[in-house]
């Protein structure tokens, strides 16, 4: 029998991987002898397979744990082992469908998966696949008062709500997250959360974003450098504001349309809400702008990787420069 579990929550991955495992062996213990979990990154996959075909004395079932299976993704990433690995070995084991006394689970902690690879169509073909989804706004909330019930963790209704969107669905994030605040205090307040746990990257950036545009750039800069010292690379912020500007085009395209605020939501397929923000500075920037200063983004990223130009300097630079006429 094959598994092969996916998703962005690690943690609920590895749930995924002890629960289904457990339910193989049924009444046998998992243990070090019949549970065998390996890393994807260092192991390969063809002794992963031999471990398949050997069932230890006095057991009748075993289990094998393939995680972190990188040759998976999409973009595959360059691995140290690749030269060794013997993938076909590993396709055709798949379209065997596998052994009856053992479970072959390959995993991986990402959705980006290559779905039109040969070995995806074989295990969408011979094995049991089993994504997870990221929650939605209203599931995401429900799981972390629940989280917060289960373990009678005492936190206040509005700190409870700036962490969740400080995490912002990511199940792994939220748990280290809780963990550090509940070392820190046994009450948990608002201003815990704010101290406690950094504000998602993407909020940083969009809130770059609404600063330059109300003119407010020597704030943007004087948060570009909060960020620095948090580690945020310029590469990273400087992408993720240009996905704002053009995401801002293309509201600015539909407005003028006179497309409804719902509609261009579906459309687009973001919340009613970023429109609505959005929406306000369509007739503050001319189009003209926004292909200008994505193109001054693209060249200032090929700068920046090329090694021409201070990265973080340049990137204060472009901040305090920008104008929106």
């Amino acid at each position: 029998m094959i598994y092969f579990i996916y998703g962005n929550q690690g943690p609920t991955v590895k749930s995924q991987i002890k629960k289904i495992g457990a339910s193989f062996l049924g009444d046998e213990k998992p243990d070090d002898l019949n549970f065998i979990k390996l890393d994807g990154n260092n192991f390969l996959v063809q002794d992963a397979l031999d471990e398949c075909q050997y069932v230890a004395l006095g057991y009748e079932k075993k289990v094998v744990s393939l995680e972190n299976c990188y040759f998976l993704l999409k973009p595959k990433p360059k691995n140290k082992i690749d030269a060794d690995q013997n993938f076909d070995e590993l396709l055709n084991f798949v379209n065997s469908g596998g052994l009856e006394e053992s479970l072959f689970i390959l995993s991986v902690t990402s959705s980006e998966v290559d779905e039109k690879s040969d070995l995806f169509k074989a295990l969408k073909e011979h094995a049991k696949i089993v994504q997870i989804a990221d929650p939605d706004e209203k599931g995401w909330n429900e799981y972390v008062r629940t989280y917060v019930d289960k373990k009678g963790i005492k936190i206040d209704r509005d700190a409870l709500l700036e962490l969740a969107s400080r995490t912002n669905g990511d199940v792994g994030l939220f748990i280290n997250a809780m963990q550090t605040l509940t070392l820190y205090t046994d009450h948990i307040r608002y201003k815990d959360v704010t101290k406690m746990v950094a504000r998602p990257l993407e909020d940083n950036t969009f809130l770059i974003f609404n600063l330059i545009l109300e003119g407010n750039n020597a704030e943007a800069v004087k948060l570009l450098k909060d960020l620095k010292i948090s580690g945020a690379r310029p590469e990273t912020l400087i992408s993720q504001l240009a996905n704002q500007f053009r995401l801002l085009n293309e509201i600015s395209y539909l407005v003028k349309k006179k497309t409804s605020p719902e509609d261009i939501a579906s459309e687009l397929k973001i919340k009613p809400g970023r429109v609505y923000i959005l929406s306000k500075y369509v007739y503050r920037i001319s189009d003209s702008t926004i292909h200008n200063t994505l193109n001054d983004l693209y060249q200032l990223d090929l700068d920046i990787k090329s090694g021409l130009v201070d990265r973080y300097y340049a990137f204060e630079l472009f901040l305090l420069k920008f104008k929106t006429q």
